[in-house]
């Protein structure tokens, strides 16, 4: 029998290191997943280790599973946490409605927001932006202003991306808000094709794994939709330009961090630079922690991000392919806290 004791605290690192170590495990005839230790738990890491605890138990559905120590757990349970990954215990994800301060496990279906798109004749983008602004408003408790402003543009940019790249049927999403800490986590993951996926029809890049793929990702102006040959719409706002990881990693850079995994490559950007992580999930999933006292003027901060980028990109727009090397350099050298 194979037995994994959840971390005491369920931190990034911790999350990662704990869903390594499932993968990494020999065969077994019975499995047991001990609670009993688990305290913190965050909102990005309890929808990461509840995909992957569900992935790992549905590769292998011939040898039982067992749960211990977990109904002392109310918070996860609330969020939806448990049944997320297959047991019966507390909510389902999006079964609970929240509070002030967190959106709890929930699942927004791909399908709907095209079905959505396609009656009111809008693009996807539209209901998207909506459902963004939702999510925002929600969670912070604030109608407009900066925070409002830039959680909206932030969670709007990721689930464009699930739906124009990944292929995924869903969209996972939750959040929490820390006052008290100046702290607002959003987390977004969907079970799709990864990155790598996303950037294949692009010939000006040359990705031979995942960790260059969101390397060259992070770079202002890569697109898997919009490179050179390809035809600019100029009415249509929607368009793919590749700024948007881009823009919402400098935005979480401003005092908070970003994180991305997707097919076992890790990048974390905060203000300590970057560092690649090693990782086991599957898809795409992405944490977003903005420091809602380092925001400046909203316009201003997205004017400055948009034209350094922009710059950026015409430094490497010319005849040659874009190299990995060259997406590393990038991200060490321009994603520093100015």
């Amino acid at each position: 029998m194979a037995c994994f004791n959840l971390p005491q605290n369920l931190s990034l690192t911790e999350a990662i290191n704990f869903c390594n170590r499932l993968w990494e495990a020999q065969p077994d005839t019975k499995y047991e997943f001990d609670f009993r230790r688990m305290g913190m738990v965050e909102p990005f890491t309890m929808a990461y280790v509840a995909n992957e605890m569900k992935r790992f138990r549905r590769s292998k559905e011939d040898v039982p599973f067992t749960a211990l120590n977990f109904q002392q757990h109310t918070y996860p349970a609330h969020m939806g946490f448990f049944k997320a990954f297959g047991l019966n215990h507390g909510n389902a994800p999006g079964q609970a409605s929240g509070s002030s301060t967190y959106i709890p496990l929930t699942l927004l279906n791909v399908a709907d927001i095209e079905q959505e798109a396609a009656r009111r004749a809008v693009n996807p983008g539209d209901v998207i932006e909506e459902k963004a602004s939702q999510i925002a408003q929600l969670l912070v408790r604030q109608s407009d202003g900066n925070l409002v402003d830039t959680l909206t543009f932030s969670i709007r940019e990721i689930m464009r991306n699930v739906v124009e790249h990944s292929g995924s049927d869903f969209i996972e999403y939750c959040g929490q808000y820390w006052p008290s800490r100046n702290m607002v986590e959003v987390a977004i993951l969907d079970v799709g094709n990864g990155v790598r996926y996303g950037l294949r029809d692009n010939p000006d890049l040359n990705i031979s794994c995942d960790r260059d793929a969101l390397h060259l990702a992070l770079l202002p102006g890569i697109s898997g939709k919009m490179y050179r040959g390809v035809r600019r719409r100029p009415n249509d706002a929607w368009q793919n330009s590749g700024f948007g990881l881009y823009m919402t990693s400098r935005i979480c850079r401003a005092g908070g961090s970003f994180f991305i995994a997707s097919n076992g490559a890790g990048i974390l950007l905060d203000s300590a630079g970057k560092q690649d992580r090693v990782t086991s999930y599957q898809g795409t999933a992405l944490r977003l922690r903005i420091n809602t006292q380092s925001l400046p003027d909203y316009d201003s901060m997205l004017a400055r991000f948009r034209k350094e980028g922009f710059d950026a990109a015409k430094r490497f727009s010319g005849d040659q392919a874009i190299e990995p090397s060259l997406a590393s350099t990038m991200l060490a050298r321009d994603f520093q806290t100015p």
